[in-house]
C-alpha cells in the first residue's frame, strides 16, 4: 500500500490550500474550495485517508485539454462521488475535486496554484503504475526542533 500525503496550510474563505508529497518525493501544491461542510461540489472533503482509484474522466479530458482521458479518483468519501485530482488554478473552477500545481501563489488578491496541467503531468507520471494508492489528507503540522 503506498500512501501519498496532502497536508493543508490555508483555510481561505475562497479556497483551501495544502503541499502534495508524491512516493518520488517530489512536491505539488493543491486548490481546493473552501471548507462548507462537506457540501457536494461546493466543499473540500474532510481530512482522512481515502482509496485513489484510476478511472476515465470527462472533466479530467476537458481540463487537461484533452492531453489525458483517465486521473485519479478519491474514493470512499463519506457522502460524496466523483471526486477528481485535475488541473485547475483557481478554486472557483473546481466542484468539490482536488487540482495540483507547481507553485502556490496569491494572484491580484487571491490565493491559487500556477501551472497545474504541467504540475498534472507531474502527478501522473510520479503514480504511474501503482494499483493499491491511497491519499492521506491532513491539516499542517508544524515540527519544532
Amino acid at each position: 500500500m503506498q500512501v501519498i500525503t496532502l497536508e493543508r496550510f490555508a483555510y481561505a474563505t475562497d479556497g483551501t490550500f495544502g503541499r502534495l508529497q508524491l512516493p518520488n518525493d517530489r512536491i505539488l501544491y493543491t486548490c481546493e474550495r473552501p471548507w462548507l461542510n462537506n457540501q457536494t461540489g461546493k466543499s473540500c472533503i474532510p481530512d482522512g485517508l481515502y482509496k485513489l482509484q484510476k478511472r476515465d474522466s470527462g472533466v479530467v479530458r476537458r481540463s487537461s485539454g484533452g492531453d489525458y482521458i483517465s486521473g485519479w479518483e478519491v474514493t470512499d468519501v463519506p457522502g460524496r462521488t466523483y471526486i477528481m485530482i485535475h488541473p485547475a488554478n483557481w478554486p472557483h473552477q473546481l466542484e468539490g475535486c482536488i487540482a495540483p500545481g507547481m507553485n502556490y501563489q496569491i494572484i491580484s488578491g487571491k490565493n491559487a496554484v500556477t501551472q497545474s496541467r504541467l504540475a498534472f503531468s507531474v502527478l501522473m507520471g510520479a503514480l504511474d503504475g501503482f494499483e493499491d494508492l491511497y491519499l492521506q489528507i491532513k491539516p499542517y503540522s508544524m515540527v519544532w526542533p
